[in-house]
């Protein structure tokens, strides 16, 4: 029931809080050549953002080949502000999601299968034609608990708020090639790992040596981001990629807990974090997307699943890929403005 009710309040606030934006601010319309002409040349403030909720169904009946009858519903919301003056250039994003599956026939009846919000900013001094040195800082963690269940229906709980809750931060180069790309290289990056629950820590899940509850990394970062539009806007490519690498060797070894990280894994120790999205515009309100995220963090051990049932197979655990993706058509609400000084926000 806790999960219904933060869903419910995550999709008031993903629409309510670009109504707001669109209340305390009355911009004008302009067309889609000066539209195009301020996001080339902005010198001032953009801001705004975008949420939404995705629906997915299924149903059988008399089907053959069998099925469970479900629905989802992953609520999504995404707010930035940059500013661009002179030889100065800010980005600050925050990005949210909340989902649950709701079905009769399996075990449990509610399922949360999303639940992620990140927040970041970077900042750059031009000291070159597109070539900035700058630092950026990273924190992401999740909304609620997360559980797993076992073939006798008890559970036990794998992550929660803040458990893990990672940071990020580096001072290095932003190569900006173009309004499309940028590539942000770092030799000084540190990576901190909390993990606040007490049993999490203990089980040393995230890497964290117990009783420390934390886990600090010291080594070189790589992040590359890349968005454009096609057809008139109404096709988007979003997608940014992220690469780590620990200078230092770890406590224990995600392989063999009991030593300390041996050469062969300190070698394979580069944790990647891939999100793509491909979104496609209907009318105003409704869209379609698919949604991509990879993950390798050489610190988080998993067991081998089945891939029909999502049940254990041993009680193996390493590092594994991670990899999800999410395709849905949902409704959706976004709002973007431009403001300069002494100038009225004009809507974009």
């Amino acid at each position: 029931m806790k999960q219904i009710y933060v869903l419910i309040l995550f999709v008031m606030f993903a629409f309510g809080a670009n109504a707001q934006i669109e209340k305390q601010i009355e911009g004008k319309t302009i067309t889609a050549d000066d539209k195009k002409k301020l996001e080339d040349t902005t010198q001032g403030w953009k801001f705004g953002g975008m949420g939404g909720v995705n629906f997915n169904q299924a149903a059988f009946v008399n089907w053959a080949a069998g099925g469970v009858n479900a629905i989802s519903l992953i609520a999504n919301a995404r707010f930035y502000a940059d500013y661009k003056k002179g030889k100065h250039l800010v980005q600050n994003w925050f990005a949210a999601e909340y989902g649950l599956q709701f079905s009769k026939q399996t075990f449990p009846k509610v399922n949360k299968n999303a639940d992620r919000w990140e927040v970041f900013s970077k900042y750059g001094y031009k000291i070159q034609d597109k070539l900035y040195v700058g630092a950026y800082a990273n924190l992401r963690s999740q909304f609620s608990n997360t559980y797993k269940y076992n073939d006798d229906s008890s559970r036990y709980l794998v992550s929660t708020f803040a458990s893990p809750l990672i940071f990020e931060g580096a001072i290095g180069l932003d190569y900006i090639p173009n309004k499309y790309l940028s590539f942000f290289f770092s030799p000084l990056a540190t990576k901190v790992t909390y993990v606040r629950n007490d049993s999490l820590a203990n089980a040393e899940v995230y890497g964290n040596k117990s009783p420390k509850h934390t886990k600090a990394e010291f080594g070189a970062t790589l992040i590359a981001q890349y968005k454009q539009d096609f057809w008139k806007q109404n096709i988007t490519v979003s997608s940014i990629f992220r690469a780590y690498k620990n200078y230092l060797r770890a406590d224990i070894d995600p392989i063999d807990i009991s030593i300390r990280e041996t050469k062969s894994s300190y070698r394979k120790n580069i944790d990647i974090d891939w999100q793509t999205t491909l979104g496609f515009k209907v009318n105003k309100f409704i869209t379609a997307s698919v949604f991509t995220h990879l993950i390798w963090d050489h610190d988080v051990r998993i067991n081998r699943k089945d891939k029909e049932t999502g049940k254990s197979i041993d009680n193996t655990e390493k590092p594994r890929l991670q990899f999800r993706d999410v395709i849905g058509i949902g409704l959706v609400y976004q709002t973007n403005y431009y403001k300069a000084k002494d100038v009225k926000a004009i809507k974009l």
